[in-house]
């Protein structure tokens, strides 16, 4: 069976309610002018010039459907209506291209409606504050921060472009508060602030003007349709991809001269994550903040048209954390139970692995707040934070966080993740640590802190607390989980890469999918370089597309 109508653009733009003045409708059934019918047979003929007859020898089993229940032809299809993903589809409306961009959520935004704000240098607002940056700052820090791994050019690309993306995002509605900083441990002030709007940040002064633009610059949005598969021809080259329908059943044929896959990379995916170097252990306890819908759904895509895997250079955004006391969800994320600077990585606690062994500066986190969890989580089989009641009533001062950590000890009721005690031998046996080798430990750490001198790990002085105060805290560490960054090999000019690294003609991959800035560590020091990222490649794909596809 096959649909092939005329369908009103600005009707066919749904989503969640969140998403003011977006209206609803039902049943998309063609895009732009009167598209060419679908059947199965057109389905099993794509199938053979594409991926479906082979897909069992490829990597992961992604079958073209045996019938199709719509075809839709467009010029440009964008995977994903998070940050990325709508900078493609805003910037490829702009350019008159006729764009359908697919979301498999029931709204848009994905983890970019957790957002806070955006990479430049150069821009207006910097200019207004006497902020002056040049781009060989950032990139020399950056490239001596990573040991010259990241990609120089791409991002000298970023900073060249990046000024003119904030005038282009306040040009398309995007609300800037006009703060301009370092993000509070940066190196530089970079970081463009949102506007709070609604109790929001991303999604209200981002997410939501951006859907609107694309809807009034005439670009499609289906929401609850999941792509899940690339069409090629004989030559390689992309020719649209397959979706599923998930809110009416059945499978939809788009034919397509581009696609921009911006999924959001694979955070929510366990199988994905352990192939990134995850131990098992970590994606079972960890916190998650990632969005549920990012699945590596466009990773897997381009994996199985030949792109050249990336996964296992990408790095993760993620902190540490306490699994009984939750986890604060809104940005800032600085609630001192947990977060980017949480109780456990705020510095004044000792750290000891599975040993009872202290093992790293527990301060690392006023130097990049995402390397406690490498440090913690990725190195060692387990790791455990232990503090007193003087860190206690210094860092805990919001009454609400007090009484969350206070119903956490009671009794020891969580005591696989957090205990409390006036003995700290008798916490660690808790925990299964040898109580007389966490005791000397605890005795050398004290006698440092007595001195003033860190003389194992050079932890900074003003982070030098002894374990003197009872009730002492000892608490199993876990991932707090943001994203993945990096899936596959990109170029400059976001064109997804073989295993040759020559472009795939037609399919492009931006924001957490093709970041290709960091490898293996996010240094997490330019503050706003991820969004930034993402706005920078989601416009590159859709003007580079629309080069393509003039030939």
């Amino acid at each position: 069976m096959s649909a092939n109508k005329e369908f009103s653009r600005r009707g066919f733009l749904k989503g969640a309610g969140a998403v003011a003045g977006l209206a609803a409708a039902a049943g998309l059934v063609g895009c732009g002018s009167p598209s060419g019918s679908g059947s199965g047979s057109d389905a099993g003929a794509a199938a053979e010039a594409g991926q479906g007859g082979a897909a069992s020898s490829l990597p992961y089993d992604l079958q073209a459907p045996a019938e199709v229940a719509e075809t839709i032809d467009v010029e440009v299809v964008v995977v994903g209506a998070g940050i990325s993903g709508l900078a493609a589809t805003v910037q490829a409306s702009e350019l008159g291209l006729n764009v359908l961009c697919l979301e498999k959520a029931a709204g848009p935004g994905g983890n970019g409606s957790g957002t806070e704000g955006v990479f430049a240098i150069g821009s207006n607002l910097q200019i207004e504050q006497g902020i002056d940056i040049a781009p060989a700052d950032i990139i020399s820090a950056e490239l001596e921060e990573s040991q010259w791994r990241g990609d120089g050019a791409m991002w000298l690309d970023m900073c060249n472009s990046s000024a003119e993306n904030i005038d282009w995002l306040i040009g398309n509605g995007v609300r800037f508060s006009g703060l301009v900083d370092n993000y509070h441990t940066g190196l530089f002030e970079t970081m463009h602030w949102f506007e709070e709007v609604d109790g929001t940040m991303g999604h209200g002064s981002y997410v939501v003007p951006m859907a609107q633009k694309a809807q009034d610059n005439g670009a499609v949005i289906r929401y609850n349709a999941k792509a899940y598969m690339l069409i090629q021809g004989e030559d390689g080259s992309i020719a649209g991809l397959y979706a599923e329908d998930l809110e009416n059943g059945g499978f939809i044929q788009i034919n397509a001269k581009a696609v921009v896959l911006a999924s959001g990379g694979i955070g929510a995916n366990p199988e994905l994550l352990a192939k990134q170097g995850w131990q098992q252990h970590n994606i079972d306890d960890k916190i998650v903040m990632c969005s549920p819908s990012v699945e590596g759904d466009g990773y897997k895509m381009a994996i199985n048209a030949g792109a050249k895997d990336y996964l296992p250079l990408s790095c993760d955004q993620a902190f540490i954390g306490i699994k009984a006391v939750g986890t604060d969800s809104t940005p800032p994320y600085s609630s001192m139970l947990n977060g980017g600077n949480g109780i456990a990585g705020a510095g004044t606690s000792l750290w000891l692995n599975q040993d009872g062994l202290r093992f790293n500066n527990e301060a690392i986190s006023h130097v990049n707040m995402a390397a406690p969890e490498a440090a913690c989580c990725r190195n060692n089989k387990a790791a455990y934070a232990i503090f007193d009641q003087s860190t206690v009533d210094a860092l805990i001062i919001d009454p609400a966080d007090l009484e969350i950590l206070n119903a956490a000890v009671d009794g020891n009721a969580n005591a696989d993740s957090i205990v409390c005690g006036d003995d700290i031998a008798e916490l660690a046996a808790n925990f299964g640590l040898d109580a007389e080798v966490v005791r000397a430990e605890v005795e050398r750490y004290n006698g440092y802190c007595a001195g003033g001198a860190d003389l194992d790990f050079g932890k900074a002085p003003q982070f030098m607390v002894p374990l003197a105060t009872p009730p002492f805290y000892m608490a199993k560490l876990v991932p707090l989980f943001v994203v993945i960054i990096g899936g596959v090999y990109t170029n400059i000019r976001t064109e997804v890469l073989n295993d040759n690294l020559d472009a795939i003609p037609g399919l492009y991959a931006v924001g957490l999918e093709g970041a290709m800035l960091h490898r293996n560590v996010y240094t997490q020091n330019m503050p706003g370089s991820n969004m930034g990222n993402n706005v920078n490649t989601g416009r590159k794909a859709a003007i580079n597309a629309a080069k393509y596809i003039a030939g």
